[in-house]
């Protein structure tokens, strides 16, 4: 055994991690600020504006610093990347709630799309009269999906958020390929080790790179799952209905006036007719009796004596 291979082993090693390190610092990105444009409608308004084609063109044309060239060679070859969120506020009818929720859903689905999550209500509500929905789209499919679900009510909010990843998936599809290349080398490294010192060095950086490569690739899928689709969340809410302002009759009092004759009418009545229940049950016996009276002959019928005076 070459008591000189450990030494140099260990030294291969040490340089990989190095050239390693320097490609990872060297290929880092720095991800670009989203752009957002958000919208407030006017409660009486009419149809809100769509912002989310200007949005995607502005972002499609504005690239980070740094990076003109990777975007413009994404752009050219139409593989940019970009995130694109959307928030609506939707007032709908009062009582119609579930129907603008069903319709959400129906909506994203007709463009192949599906239910991310809902929040509605509570369990102690009577009525339903509020709720959010998100619903996630085909980024092909994004601005039409985002003119439908507006049709659900009348759009008082539209916030648009949109970020352009190109510039960190390239540096990440670069990265990838540097660590891939690193790990061939130390699985080479691993099958020609000679001693234990020598794979236990191996195998440690070997866990470094395969770590860093589990992390880009995560990112990677995120990226692509986060360009491929895009989210918008709804918010569908009803006004409740304004105060209603007295009218003349009521603000002059005689309202109220009527309101109580008419009360006090009501208890006279009833006061009657707890006298006529109470009475009436006396009334019907004399009535019964003085009937049983006439019906006995004239002979049998008790006849009354005036007391004789002396």
């Amino acid at each position: 055994m070459n008591t000189a291979s450990p030494v140099r082993l260990a030294l291969l090693v040490a340089i990989l991690g190095l050239g390693g390190l320097l490609a990872a610092c060297g290929t880092a990105s720095t991800n670009p600020a989203p752009h957002a444009v958000s919208g407030g409608l006017a409660q009486g308004g009419g149809t809100a504006t769509d912002y989310s084609g200007a949005d995607k063109s502005a972002t499609s044309s504005a690239g980070p610093a740094g990076q003109p060239a990777s975007n413009a060679v994404l752009t050219a070859q139409g593989n940019q990347k970009v995130i694109q969120d959307a928030t609506l506020g939707i007032r709908i009818k009062s009582g119609a709630f579930w129907d603008s929720y069903n319709q959400a859903v129906t909506i994203a689905t007709r463009f192949n799309g599906y239910l991310v999550s809902s929040q509605v209500g509570d369990a102690s509500a009577s009525a339903t009269d509020a709720g959010s929905v998100v619903v996630a789209v085909p980024a092909s499919s994004y601005s039409d999906a985002l003119a439908a679900l507006r049709q659900l009510g009348t759009a008082t909010q539209l916030q648009v958020v949109s970020q352009d990843v190109s510039g960190e998936y390239v540096d990440l599809q670069s990265r990838l390929k540097n660590q891939q290349a690193q790990q061939a080398i130390l699985l080479d490294l691993m099958r020609r080790a000679q001693s234990i010192p020598d794979s236990i060095a191996v195998q440690n950086q070997l866990s470094t790179v395969t770590g860093q490569i589990e992390q880009i690739e995560g990112r990677i899928r995120f990226l692509d799952q986060r360009t491929t689709y895009s989210t918008i969340t709804v918010h569908l809410f009803t006004v409740a209905a304004g105060p209603v302002q007295p009218s003349l009759w009521d603000r002059s009092g005689l309202g109220q006036s009527f309101a109580t004759a008419g009360q006090a009418f009501v208890a006279v009545i009833g006061g009657m007719l707890v006298v006529i229940g109470f009475v009436l049950p006396f009334i019907l016996l004399l009535l019964l009796a003085f009937g049983v009276w006439r019906l006995l002959p004239i002979s049998m019928r008790p006849v009354l004596r005036r007391p004789t005076s002396s």
